[in-house]
């Protein structure tokens, strides 16, 4: 037995799942800096037109969905509530689920900007700004 009252799930799958995700997926980030660095080098740079401040907002609401993910939901997910901790456990793997893949679209509004020709510069606040909010989204447990 794992000393848990009937019924309660184990708190160490759900931990191993989330921190494999979120390192997998903040490693990316990485990942896509270092390619783009490589594919600039050897592409021919075009101006991105319209699409470097569509991007930018895209970014920028992307971003404000994760935070709002992060401060709003996830809380109330890792508090003591009268909801089972199994149905607990099930929000908050898709609301972490959902926080990486939005901060890691972030990364790649980057890496697509670093490809039409934006400024390496431009794109490193897009990989910071994707890391910072993986930073933000480390995975905690329910109390």
């Amino acid at each position: 037995m794992n000393g848990l009252p009937h019924g309660q799930p184990e708190l160490r799958p759900f931990k191993m799942f989330a921190r494999i995700l979120y390192f997998t997926l903040f490693a990316t980030v990485g990942l896509y800096w270092f390619v783009l660095g490589f594919l600039k080098r050897d592409s021919e740079l075009s101006e991105p037109g319209i699409l470097e401040p569509v991007f930018w907002a895209l970014g920028a609401v992307t971003a404000l969905a994760v935070v709002f993910l992060r401060f709003s939901r996830i809380p109330s997910l890792l508090a003591r509530t009268p909801v089972e901790l199994g149905q607990r456990l099930v929000q908050l793997r898709a609301s972490y689920i959902l926080c990486f893949v939005l901060a890691e679209t972030v990364a790649l509004y980057g890496f697509l900007l670093g490809l039409l020709g934006v400024s390496s510069r431009a794109t490193l606040v897009f990989f910071l700004g994707a890391a910072a909010l993986f930073l933000l989204c480390y995975p905690r447990v329910p109390e």
